[in-house]
């Protein structure tokens, strides 16, 4: 597995309200191989959703970062749209947001995209955007501290995705 951007690093741009993440990696196995596989990971996940919502209850999942003396954990809410596919990718929408303390953390918007890199590779990627809370007292602890929740969140989830693909 191949990381990126560039050995492993997340891209956060901050822009006036918006801040843009972005991350991928690159597996060494044709798209043919990995999308079924891919697919099935977002069907289960569809269908927990699914099953969540009637029993009137949310998805959620634990996003930590760090270990040891100093780390930082919140249960999140995920959804997960319906799958867009071409022969070269397929993205799925997805949304992920603080249980609890929502004034305090952001709201995630973005796509999970998987797309060939010729014929031997393949890509995974997010890319998405959140508006830190709390106005401008909110932008600053982004630039400061709290970007590094999104990176590490963003980066754990695809690194994730990738290592269960690779495994099969």
């Amino acid at each position: 597995m191949t990381f990126g951007p560039g050995r492993g690093e997340v891209v956060v741009v901050s822009f006036l309200q918006n801040v843009f993440v972005y991350y991928y990696i690159q597996i060494d196995r044709p798209i043919g191989v990995v999308e079924p596989r891919f697919r099935s990971f977002f069907s289960t996940f569809n269908t927990w959703a699914e099953s969540a919502y009637r029993d009137g209850e949310d998805l959620r999942a634990n996003i930590s970062v760090g270990s040891g003396p100093v780390s930082v954990a919140k249960s999140v809410r995920m959804q997960v749209g319906d799958p867009a596919a071409t022969d070269d990718e397929t993205i799925v929408p997805i949304v992920w947001e603080a249980i609890g303390a929502t004034a305090l953390f952001p709201k995630m918007k973005g796509s999970l995209i998987m797309a060939a890199i010729g014929s031997d590779m393949t890509q995974v990627a997010f890319r998405g955007t959140y508006d830190p809370p709390m106005g401008a007292l909110g932008r600053a602890l982004d630039k400061v501290l709290m970007h590094r929740l999104a990176e590490s969140s963003v980066k754990g989830f695809v690194d994730r995705i990738g290592a269960a693909l690779e495994n099969e």
